[in-house]
């Protein structure tokens, strides 16, 4: 992940794709979609067992940006 002061600055980076654009967000945007129990609880001793807990909890924060585009499509 690269941090950019605007959007502009990102989108003047030379290694910029514009496919990737639709991932362009502040950073309290990021912080919010990795402070989640997916990220937060990651040395807990029942991780494994609660991942799918994270995992619902990652995805309501990514569906919450109402992002749509193929940057935002699962693998």
């Amino acid at each position: 992940m690269n941090l950019f002061r605007s959007e502009e600055h990102a989108k003047a980076w030379s290694r910029y794709e514009p496919e990737s654009a639709d991932g362009i967000l502040p950073l309290a945007e990021w912080a919010r979609i990795f402070s989640g129990p997916l990220f937060r609880d990651r040395l807990r001793e029942d991780y494994l067992s609660r991942r799918g807990e994270g995992m619902a909890a990652f995805m309501q924060a990514i569906a919450g940006l109402a992002k749509t585009g193929p940057f935002w499509q699962p693998g």
